[in-house]
């Protein structure tokens, strides 16, 4: 008898075990994970609704989706990240540091509008938290704060980023605002070649330009705290990646590291 109670209780044990070990994660269903990622508006849309030099608080909620391409993981970017779907791009900006170990290149991210602040910065179109009047005459927009990321964003799986889409200097315009894009057989200028990308030293912001066969030009701009600051630039052509920004009239292009610059070729003659 003693031995049949200890198969009865050793049986009821197993059972339990496997209807622990199975039971499923409902933390978050299926249907409650397709509906986060469900973007409802695009980014092209969102970006419509702003009027330069104006801040809109946004009031529905909607939610769009995109995938990140650019963060502060060599601090060329400055707490903030860039994120594209396949309409267009816009820059988040976000009050923290070391943002590439949570929204690293490569993942998708679904943001939550709804309290969030439509501004721009030299008619960069950004999302923030709110409006920093503290200088009237240069306005901005507040980052989210670090207590509301998971409020707003929420992480989804990470992949490969997109493709740089390949366009010439003469196509970029406000459409390719916030987007990876990649120019061909371009070359920094023979005045800027040799040069580092910044200031280092100073950590000063410095521009850099870069040409293609035509003579058509757009600046490249690269923070003085970016790691990659006192590396020279190339001499030869080739191709270069990056995140087309602009600043009032200016043309910018920011890259994520060196490995964007790919000029191995001889110049145009």
């Amino acid at each position: 008898m003693k031995n049949q109670g200890f198969q009865i209780k050793g049986i009821v044990i197993i059972i339990l075990c496997l209807n622990l070990c199975c039971e499923p994660n409902y933390d978050i269903p299926p249907s409650d994970l397709a509906q986060v990622y469900a973007a409802d508006l695009t980014i092209k849309d969102l970006k419509s609704k702003h009027v330069t030099g104006k801040f809109e608080q946004w009031q529905k909620p909607n939610t769009i989706v995109g995938v990140v391409v650019a963060n502060d993981r060599t601090d060329n970017f400055y707490k903030s990240i860039v994120v594209q779907d396949s309409t267009g791009g816009i820059t988040i900006r976000l009050d923290g540091i070391k943002l590439s170990a949570n929204y690293p290149e490569g993942m998708q991210v679904a943001i939550h509008l709804k309290g969030l602040w439509l501004g721009d910065y030299g008619k960069l179109i950004q999302l923030g938290a709110g409006v920093d009047l503290s200088d009237p005459a240069y306005p901005s927009l507040f980052p989210i704060p670090q207590t509301l990321f998971d409020q707003y964003l929420v992480k989804g799986p990470v992949a490969s980023e997109p493709e740089a889409q390949l366009v010439k200097i003469t196509d970029l315009g406000n459409n390719y605002q916030s987007r990876l894009v990649q120019l061909n057989q371009v070359a920094f200028v023979a005045a800027d070649t040799g040069k580092t990308y910044a200031d280092a030293k100073n950590n000063e912001s410095l521009n850099r330009t870069i040409q293609d066969c035509n003579g058509n030009n757009i600046i490249l701009r690269t923070s003085g705290y970016a790691s990659f600051a006192p590396l020279q630039t190339p001499a030869s052509m080739g191709t270069i990646k990056g995140i087309y920004s602009v600043f009032g009239s200016t043309k910018q292009l920011v890259i994520r590291d060196t490995s964007d610059v790919r000029m191995r070729f001889p110049r145009c003659k």
